[in-house]
């Protein structure tokens, strides 16, 4: 996604500036720099202070150099520009980086709300508000080219602007307004370079591919998130490309026609039994079987639902709505998973999880398309591949040949253990669930306790006990927070001990990743 056309970004902001033909063709030029941050440049140093100096814009990471008449330095978060043949306003301004992003979202329908700020079809987050108008408003930031989105690896809130990206670290308590790193994403030169871990970093690496434009844009890129693979084709000829939060699959039976891929079965989030319909306040039930049962579904979420898509495009619901963490209640349906954040306002209080993450690591499997809200037998609403056809997440005990002419044996049962955690990376202070599910003989089994060893960052093992399956083969552990730092990996090992002193381990991990 990112370009690197620094004659097409400065060809825009001079037809901002003065007229489109102020610059013609030539070579980008050749920025020095010195070993350490250099200096603000005398001529921006005024406009630099105005708009909130090393606070805001950050060091500069270039000295200042000419193109084409227009004298230029990039800070970490801007490039600023001085045009010694503008007037008045129009002789400094920042450079409108954002727009080489390719994040420009379709506008949003006006808030009923009249105190929202609302600018050229977007939302202005009433958080970024003060800073946004502190700062300049429009006339430093430009026009708003998305609506708040959550980076779930950077664990921040973020708006993309023409000139600048507004951001709020998701556990920062005092709220502080800063600005992403625009300058040193975009510059094409030997620019001073930042740390990986410093917290404004961009990356954008990925576009959405022209097969699935109109459908992030009918469904909303707050829905689907931004695009974190590019497209692929799947075993079976199906285009396919991976969002933050789900996964769209284009048809080449059907030109146009794209369908939503059921991530959450395939990341092991299983079906749950379905329930009598109860009267619960806040809540709309949701039948899933002919015989009347389903789940009841929060009317904060049917709201959702019904704003990107309806249900065709979530699924049925697969489990009930419950706690997950702190603050935190997850429901999860055929495709995505939605969230409350009950300590968060706004926009974000309701957000699909981030699964396109761990599926992005899985083996790509045949798509086995179905309509949406077909029926079966069961009362299941969309059939879906077995767990024994996903084994790069389950593991089974393989049966020995026996020699021609020996009778077998009683059958061995087979077994196999599915385990998947609840959240791909957690904090180095926050809980992580493990889940396990045991079957035998393609059937879930109950009455087992499964164990778990934890291996800390110092070698040591942590060693937990599991309550024993219900009869869906289900059990569910919560495991302490691990002391790590950002980027380590914890390994554990799931282990169900069967007859005979024969036991079946599967070892998986999960990631701490604590955003700067």
């Amino acid at each position: 996604m990112r370009s690197y056309s620094f004659f097409f970004l400065l060809a825009i902001l001079a037809a901002l500036l003065v007229s489109c033909n102020r610059l013609e063709g030539g070579d980008p030029p050749v920025v020095p720099v010195t070993a350490d941050y250099p200096p603000v440049d005398p001529l921006f140093r005024e406009y630099y202070d105005q708009i909130g100096g090393l606070e805001v814009l950050g060091p500069a990471i270039s000295a200042r150099f000419p193109y084409e008449g227009l004298d230029c330095q990039f800070t970490t978060a801007a490039l600023m520009v001085h045009d010694p043949q503008g007037v008045d306003l129009q002789r400094f301004r920042l450079a409108p980086i954002g727009l080489q992003m390719n994040l420009i979202e379709p506008p949003v329908a006006p808030p009923d709300n009249q105190n929202i700020k609302y600018i050229d079809g977007h939302v202005i987050y009433e958080k970024f508000l003060p800073f946004y108008e502190q700062i300049g408003g429009g006339l430093v930031a430009g026009k708003p080219l998305t609506e708040l989105h959550f980076n779930p690896t950077k664990r921040r809130y973020e708006q993309y602007f023409e000139n600048i990206g507004l951001f709020i670290m998701e556990q920062d308590s005092t709220g502080a307004v800063r600005l992403l790193s625009y300058g040193a994403w975009y510059c094409p030169h030997d620019c001073t370079k930042l740390p990986p871990e410093a917290p404004g970093n961009v990356i954008l690496s990925h576009s959405t591919s022209p097969e699935f434009a109109i459908a992030v844009s009918r469904l909303s890129p707050t829905f689907t998130g931004f695009p974190i693979s590019d497209e692929y084709l799947t075993p079976d000829g199906y285009r396919e490309q991976v969002f933050e939060n789900l996964v769209l699959v284009a048809d080449p039976n059907q030109p146009g026609g794209v369908i939503l891929r059921a991530v959450p079965e395939r990341l092991g989030y299983l079906p749950e039994s379905p329930v009598e319909p109860q009267d619960v306040k806040g809540m709309i039930f949701f039948p899933t079987r002919v015989d009347g049962k389903g789940f009841h579904i929060p009317a904060i979420f049917s709201e959702y639902i019904a704003q990107h898509g309806g249900q065709e495009i979530a699924g049925q619901p697969i489990d009930q709505y419950r706690l997950i963490k702190n603050n935190v209640f997850r429901q999860c349906y055929q495709n995505v998973c939605l969230e409350e954040h009950t300590d968060v306002e706004g926009s974000l209080r309701v957000r699909p999880s981030p699964l396109g993450y761990p599926y992005k690591v899985l083996a790509v499997l045949p798509v086995y398309p179905a309509p949406i809200g077909q029926s079966g037998d069961t009362g299941q609403a969309v059939p879906q591949p077995s767990v024994g056809d996903q084994d790069s997440i389950t593991s089974f005990i393989p049966s020995s040949d026996l020699p021609e002419g020996v009778a077998p044996p009683t059958p061995v049962p087979q077994l196999s253990i599915q385990v998947w955690e609840s959240y791909p990376m957690v904090g180095a202070d926050e809980y992580q669930e493990i889940n396990v599910t045991v079957y035998q003989n393609d059937a879930p089994l109950s009455g087992v306790a499964p164990d778990i060893y934890l291996t800390l960052p110092d070698n040591t093992v942590r060693p937990y006990r599991m309550a024993i399956t219900h009869s869906d083969g289900y059990s569910r552990l919560v495991v302490e927070p691990v002391e790590a730092q950002s980027g380590t990996l914890v390994p554990y090992e799931v282990c169900v001990y069967l007859v005979e002193e024969q036991k079946l381990c599967v070892k998986e991990s999960y990631l701490i990743w604590q955003a700067p």
